[in-house]
């Protein structure tokens, strides 16, 4: 029950496993695009990734007491037998995808990063086959890993009436839940907390992954902003909330948030394409007293368009902070932004902090600000 190519256990030694283990916890791991890593280097360059992976995952697993198998193709599996704990299950989720995250495989003068697709069980019963669920699914919503649940079970059915009352009842019942992540300075002082929603749901709760694109579609949109606005606003601690400049050129959420927000001290934490009435839009926000995050920038163009009336803080996407460490170009862009943040007078944030290298590398680089599970993971505690 040994694989060949890479000396792992196999798919049948796993399956072995299972059935012995009783508190699984089991990740399957899919390398993505792996085809095109096997046109361009062909089969040679594909097996010795394979190989190298292979090699690299087992260190992982060695390190976490974990067992790891080659379940077939580019698909590895890594089985921890542990009762479950959130917290522990979490650094562990993490620490796995900076660590892949973090490794570069040299063939013939090409220096190959791997991606990822990863699905999670925490099941007994048919575990394999929940995290292979959960693996369809992070590969369709293009998701660096995703847990299974029922209810992401029906998205990949794509059985959107079975969700769309599912949300609708969530609504119905208040069931959208805001939770909270700090963003921090340099000396660990609270700036303002992150507003992330979530729908509780079937005794889970929902990232917005799997049900805002739906509820637009379905109408429901409104509704969720106006129920998550009523949660935020009754607090007075300071809060940030996640927007898109699409939003902002629909009439009529725009409108809602022009009256709902105003002197509330509440940032919108905005990305998607710069749209015709975006500068518009800002100027109209910034007149009610909201101050304006850029979300998610990965490149110094993103910035391009704006001036330093329209934004105050721009928050770096974390793919580029994990790599700081390794990655030179990473750091490069990273400088680049920076600079465009002199330029705009904003406060620049390094998010998705999740080690203490990430954290010195972004603290050495300039950053103004901090916000990752280094800090503390989000909480429905403000």
């Amino acid at each position: 029950m040994i694989d060949t190519l890479t000396n792992l256990a196999s798919k049948n030694a796993l399956d072995e496993k299972l059935n012995n283990s009783q508190h699984p916890i089991l990740f399957l791991i899919d390398i993505r695009d792996f085809k095109l890593i096997n046109l361009k280097h062909t089969d040679e360059g594909g097996n010795f990734i394979l190989r190298s992976f292979a090699k690299s995952l087992i260190s992982f697993a060695q390190k976490n007491e974990i067992f790891i198998f080659r379940v077939w193709a580019d698909e590895f599996a890594l089985l921890k037998d542990m009762l479950f704990d959130l917290d522990t299950v979490e650094k562990l989720i993490f620490s796995l995808l900076e660590f892949i995250s973090s490794k570069k495989y040299d063939f013939k003068g090409y220096n190959i990063a791997i991606r990822t697709n990863i699905g999670i069980s925490f099941d007994l019963k048919n575990s394999f086959q929940k995290a292979s669920l959960a693996l369809a699914l992070a590969q369709k919503e293009n998701q660096p890993f995703i847990s299974y649940s029922e209810f992401a079970a029906k998205l990949l059915e794509e059985k959107n009436e079975s969700v769309s009352k599912d949300i609708k009842a969530a609504i119905d019942n208040g069931f959208i839940t805001p939770h909270y992540q700090r963003i921090i300075d340099l000396s660990g002082n609270e700036v303002y907390q992150e507003v992330l929603i979530r729908l509780s749901l079937q005794e889970s709760l929902q990232p917005p992954g799997f049900f805002l694109e739906i509820a637009k579609k379905r109408g429901f949109y409104h509704s969720i902003v106006k129920l998550l606005s009523q949660k935020i606003l009754s607090s007075k601690i300071r809060q940030a909330v996640n927007f898109s400049f699409e939003d902002l050129s629909d009439k009529v959420i725009f409108e809602y948030l022009l009256k709902t927000y105003k002197d509330s001290n509440v940032i919108f934490e905005l990305q998607g394409n710069f749209q015709a009435n975006t500068k518009q839009a800002l100027s109209d926000l910034k007149s009610i007293g909201i101050k304006i995050c850029l979300d998610n920038v990965e490149t110094p163009q993103t910035l391009e368009k704006f001036d330093s009336t329209m934004i105050d803080f721009v928050k770096v996407d974390g793919k580029l902070l994990r790599l700081l460490n390794i990655s030179e170009e990473s750091k490069s862009t990273c400088r680049v932004i920076l600079k465009e943040c002199e330029r705009l007078q904003c406060k620049s944030i390094a998010s998705r902090i999740n080690s203490n290298t990430s954290f010195e590398e972004s603290k050495k680089l300039g950053f103004n600000y901090f916000q990752g599970f280094f800090f503390g993971k989000p909480t429905d505690k403000i």
